[in-house]
């Protein structure tokens, strides 16, 4: 059995920490969502285009693929291969936006990259893909094209698809201006990031922003860079959109977002403001902002770019079909064995297993045991710095594809090197914290022992000691079957420090709680009644 994480100073308080937007973080919604497939939050009214809705809309064009050569590296020229993408529906006979993001034009054929998010209609939630293309930079987009979806890969969150009409559902010969694909391995930390899409804030035209690669990030499942760090300031609503080089060639798409910025589109609660022992409506909200800090590699959607242009089926690691539709059931789903080391093997293994790290560490890596899980579900790993959430190592509402069980990873990296401090990890499946755990970098430590004496006549089922600068509990030290019985002890290894101690019997009700420990050096403790 495992305990769930919960917050210091407060009997088991689950710690809510979904800060950022759900997995359609980076999109301007603009009409209610699902649990099952979540987008940003709506306004709080819905917006009618003023086009009627056409009779025809399947009607495939005919193309010129080539036609002229791709947009060169100015900005203006950049601006028009990018593009605003509706989610729209059908309201008497009007089109009615249902959210918005953004794209580029990848073919003078109407092929089109985005995030997966932005075209995903798995629950029906929309009528039709519209598509409006960039003529002037100072004035709003019109919406011009239909368009459907050729590929899709829900779990990289990227999607390619394709303008097959005008508005009108007519069948329309494109030549549209289109950006060259980059090669993302080839950039380097420090590189200049230029970001173009319609972030939905501050006007309706297009928006521009300039920054920095700040650094790269792994994810198991994914060979090489599996995203992009930017120190570029970038809203909702650029979900999907271009991000080039100086060179104006594609290399990555603004995918995933952060807590961070001045937009306030969402307030929640994730601290037990009122001590009430439980986080709900009744404490203090925090507004949460809707700004994008990572970028999917474009070297990720070339195999579903290659298939799109040549009329291929594109396999995904996950199958539509396989994913889970409506409420999943997590009672039978457990993270357990969470454990901390300096890096990963070429075979997915830990390179050494560490109880703190030394200072000047550049990586942490967190591995754990898992069951009960399902391909498709949206799962999160939130990385902090003495309590302080490191946004540019967290991972938010990602599809998972490890199948029902086994054991994952992940890592957070620093080439500077990691600052001292205590750093945790809390893993969590859709939208409920499963396990945390936390683990000191630098310090004058030393591995001491703790003996726990139970000179009490109950047993102890729980036993969680976590670092003072932790935010949780952290994980159960005793293995899934272990008590320690009445008039028995029981040794456990630490990182010498101050630790936070909690014991409770097997019902989960505290049996002693106790902060501050001194256990610098090997200590004994003794529950008593």
């Amino acid at each position: 059995m495992v305990r769930s994480w919960s917050r210091k100073h407060g009997s088991r308080v689950a710690l809510v920490i979904s800060l950022f937007v759900l997995s359609s973080f980076a999109c301007n919604l603009l009409a209610d969502t699902t649990e099952q497939a979540p987008k940003p939050s709506p306004t709080s009214k819905p917006v009618i285009v003023d086009t009627p809705m056409p009779r025809v809309t399947t009607t495939s064009a005919p193309t010129e693929r080539g036609g002229p050569a791709s947009v060169g590296s100015d900005t203006g020229d950049l601006a028009k291969a990018t593009v605003q993408i509706f989610a729209l529906s059908d309201s008497g006979g009007q089109w009615e936006v249902v959210w918005t993001g953004s794209g580029s034009i990848i073919s003078a054929d109407g092929f089109i990259l985005t995030n997966a998010h932005v075209v995903d209609n798995r629950y029906d939630e929309y009528t039709a893909l519209g598509i409006a293309p960039t003529d002037r930079t100072d004035q709003p987009p019109e919406l011009a094209y239909l368009a459907e979806i050729v590929n899709v890969d829900y779990a990289l969150d990227l999607s390619v698809i394709k303008i097959i009409s005008d508005i009108d559902g007519n069948s329309v010969t494109l030549n549209l201006p289109f950006i060259s694909l980059g090669d993302s391995d080839q950039i380097e930390i420090g590189e200049t990031i230029r970001i173009l899409g319609f972030p939905g804030i501050g006007g309706d035209t297009i928006t521009f922003t300039e920054g920095a690669v700040s650094g790269f990030m792994q994810e198991r499942g994914i060979d090489g860079r599996a995203w992009i760090k930017t120190d570029a300031t970038i809203a909702g609503g650029n979900s999907g959109g271009m991000a080039a080089n100086v060179e104006g060639v594609l290399i990555g798409i603004p995918t995933r977002a952060s807590s961070g910025g001045d937009q306030i589109v969402d307030c929640r609660p994730v601290a037990d403001t009122n001590r009430d022992g439980y986080i709900d409506d009744e404490d203090t909200c925090v507004p949460i902002g809707g700004f994008i800090n990572g970028l999917r590699p474009v070297n990720l959607a070339k195999p579903l770019i290659e298939a799109a242009l040549n009329s291929q089926q594109y396999v995904a690691g996950i199958q539509e079909d396989e994913m889970p539709i409506g409420d999943y059931d997590l009672s039978e789903t457990e993270f357990n064995n969470l454990n901390f080391a300096d890096g990963v093997t070429e075979d997915d293994q830990p390179t050494q297993l560490w109880y703190f790290l030394p200072s000047g560490a550049q990586q942490i890596c967190a591995f754990w045991d898992y069951s009960g899980m399902a391909d498709g579900l949206v799962w999160s790993a939130y990385w902090f710095a003495d309590g302080v959430l490191d946004e540019g190592s967290s991972l938010l509402d990602i599809t998972w594809q490890g199948g029902s069980e086994g054991n994952w990873w992940v890592c957070m990296w620093n080439e500077a090197g990691l600052a001292g401090g205590t750093y945790e990890l809390v893993l969590e499946v859709q939208g409920e914290t499963m396990v945390s755990d936390s683990i000191f970098v630098g310090g004058d430590r030393k591995m001491v022992d703790f003996l726990l004496i139970n000179n009490s006549s109950l047993e102890v089922c729980f036993v969680q000691l976590s670092p003072s600068t932790a935010q949780g509990w952290g994980q159960d030290e005793l293995d899934s079957d272990e008590v320690i019985e009445s008039n028995s002890q029981r040794v456990f290894s630490l990182a010498s420090g101050y630790y936070d101690l909690l014991l409770s019997d097997c019902n989960g009700d505290t049996l002693y709680e106790e902060y501050e420990l001194d256990v610098n050096d090997s200590l004994e403790f003794t529950l008593s009644d």
